[in-house]
């Protein structure tokens, strides 16, 4: 069920605009297990087939894809490459092999020439010649009524009803958008009209249990702007890569501008002060590699430190104390980063001075901030039975052997 008609506007559609090779080819591998995992805006910067829990599956699935993107591929030739993936790699992904061929092709295509076209619709240029976009709908055997009734809806390209409903709106969804000029209002006697009434509607996650709001007439996790998701992640990434570094003081938030050497150094004067004053409070205490902050999807690089994950570790593990100070280091470079099984957390194994230590972290549901859940020192067994079940997404290359026991 869906608003596509034979695939006609993607099927061996040929090369794709420069964009929209950029948004696919920027998204990081991340494995998942069900559906439900990975949801929403993560989609903008992550690659990920539900079920598809090996780095290397999926790095042969992307590359699929991007072939179909850049050489114009047809779905009879990607349901062949997939095909051929799936034998190589054994995967049981307990579906029909041309129905789940055609979800992978149709859906990644679908959202890839929507990031594209709204990365060329959204410049300053481009809003003030069209100060208006109109939702089309294309028609096929099996619409969705939500569908229909927006066909030919015309709204600001400002409105914020795009964030949730700039198509694809679902699985196998083909309705586009199309940009207007001011003489395109005048000549068809069009009005810029106020966007619809969300009707959210509960929807229960699979993999998490938990009800989810969604609009009538979206599928789940389709209820984002991929092209606004992308140029905003990309954003944070031209910010962390100037000589700039926030600072949080226990109990206000301040930024100062200082330059990469001293960043690391500053945050961890931060932390001692959080150590010593016991006061309530949080500071910043590392900052991520863009690669990890890609796929948490969060606005900000930067780790928050707060007391009560100090109260929380103590007096457990009192000797745990004199390492927080290493803590903007062992944030900066970690060795590898697992996603784990809660939503949004994330385990970084990092090593300094021949230890291993085990942080946690979680991203907050606004995406504004990632704050430390925990902080141990780990094993080298423990290191290589985590590698063992569950496949980093981000990895340095290392000898474990060059770590002691603790």
């Amino acid at each position: 069920m869906g608003d596509g008609l034979d695939l006609t506007l993607l099927d061996g559609a040929g090369l794709a605009p420069s964009d929209a090779i950029s948004f696919f080819r920027q998204k990081a591998l991340l494995p998942s297990e069900r559906f439900g995992e990975v949801m929403g805006e993560a989609h903008a910067r992550a690659f990920t087939v539900a079920g598809a829990t090996s780095q290397a599956l999926l790095n042969d699935l992307k590359a699929a894809v991007n072939t179909a993107l850049t050489s114009g591929t047809t779905l009879a030739d990607f349901r062949k490459d997939f095909d051929r993936i799936v034998a190589k790699h054994g995967w049981e992904h307990g579906s029909d092999p041309g129905w789940r061929a055609k979800i992978i092709y149709d859906t990644n295509l679908a959202t890839a020439y929507a990031a594209g076209q709204y990365a060329q619709m959204a410049t300053p240029e481009a809003r003030d010649i069209f100060p208006a976009w109109r939702y089309r709908h294309h028609s096929c055997p099996h619409p969705r009524p939500e569908h229909v009734a927006w066909d030919g809806l015309v709204l600001a390209n400002d409105d914020p009803w795009w964030d949730t409903h700039f198509p694809p709106n679902g699985w196998r969804c083909h309705c586009t958008v199309e940009p207007v000029t001011r003489s395109d209002l005048r000549r068809n006697n069009w009005t810029i009209s106020e966007a619809p009434a969300l009707d959210l509607r509960p929807w229960r996650n699979p993999a998490t249990g938990k009800t989810e709001m969604v609009p009538k007439g979206i599928d789940p996790s389709f209820d984002y702007n991929p092209g606004k998701a992308w140029l905003e992640g990309r954003k944070v990434a031209q910010a962390k890569q100037a000589p700039l570094a926030p600072r949080t003081h226990i109990g206000t938030t301040s930024v100062h501008h200082v330059p990469p050497v001293e960043r690391e150094a500053q945050q961890a004067q931060d932390v001692t002060e959080l150590l010593k004053s016991g006061a309530r409070g949080e500071v910043t205490a590392g900052t991520l590699p863009h690669e990890i902050q890609h796929v948490l999807g969060s606005s900000t690089p930067d780790i928050f430190l707060s007391h009560d994950t100090l109260s929380k570790n103590d007096p457990r593990h009192p000797e745990m104390f004199s390492d927080y100070v290493k803590l903007p280091e062992l944030l900066q470079r970690p060795l590898i980063a697992q996603k784990l099984p809660k939503p949004l957390h994330v385990r970084l194994i990092s090593g300094l001075g021949g230890k291993l230590y085990n942080l946690v972290i979680k991203r907050t549901r606004d995406g504004q901030r990632i704050y430390l859940q925990s902080f141990l020192r780990t094993r080298t067994e423990e290191v290589a039975r985590m590698l063992r079940q569950t496949e980093p997404f981000y990895h340095q290359d290392f000898d474990l052997s060059d770590y002691d026991e603790n």
